[in-house]
C-alpha cells in the first residue's frame, strides 16, 4: 500500500528530475513537444502554478468534513502557459518550480496522518472518482504524483 512517506518522497524527488532539465537548450525548452501541445517551459510553469494553488488555496481548506470547491482548471492552465512564454528564462522557470515544490513538501512534512486522511467533500463529491476512496489530502496529492509522472513521460518522449 502506498504510504504518506512514499507520497512525500515522490513529490520531493520530482525536483531532482526538474533540476536535470537545466541542461536542455532554450530552443528545445520553448518548442512545443508536439503539434498543438505545450512546450517544456509551459508544462513546468503549469506544474508550478498548480503547486502554488495546492499550497496556498487547497491545503488550508483540507479539514475534516470541509466542503471544498476547486477552481476551474483551464484559466489556471492558460495563465501558467502565458507566463512561460512571457520572456522568463528557462532557468527562472526551473528555479521557480524547484522552490514551489520544496514549499509544498515542507508544508506536507508538518502534517499529521490524521491531516492526510481527513475526509472532505470536493466539488460536491465525497468520493474520489479515480480511487473510489473518500476525498482526502492523501488522495488529492496522489493524483498530482500521477500528474507529475504524466508530464515527465511526455517531456522524456519528446527529448528522446
Amino acid at each position: 500500500m502506498y504510504t504518506i512517506n512514499e507520497l512525500i518522497h515522490d513529490l520531493e524527488s520530482f525536483n531532482i528530475w526538474v533540476a536535470s532539465l537545466n541542461k536542455i537548450e532554450d530552443r528545445l525548452f520553448f518548442m512545443p513537444i508536439a503539434e498543438g501541445k505545450w512546450s517544456i517551459a509551459e508544462i513546468i510553469s503549469h506544474i508550478t502554478f498548480w503547486d502554488q494553488y495546492i499550497l496556498e488555496e487547497m491545503l488550508p481548506l483540507m479539514k475534516p468534513n470541509a466542503d471544498i470547491q476547486s477552481i476551474e482548471f483551464e484559466p489556471l492552465n492558460q495563465k501558467a502557459a502565458k507566463y512561460a512564454l512571457s520572456g522568463v528564462s528557462s532557468q527562472d522557470l526551473i528555479n521557480r518550480q524547484l522552490e514551489m515544490r520544496t514549499k509544498v513538501v515542507s508544508a506536507l512534512k508538518e502534517k499529521t496522518e490524521e491531516d492526510f486522511f481527513a475526509a472532505f467533500t470536493l466539488n460536491g463529491e465525497k468520493t474520489d472518482e479515480y480511487s473510489g476512496e473518500p476525498h482526502s489530502m492523501f488522495n488529492y496529492l496522489a493524483s498530482f504524483v500521477w500528474h507529475d509522472n504524466h508530464h515527465k513521460k511526455q517531456i522524456e518522449e519528446f527529448l528522446d
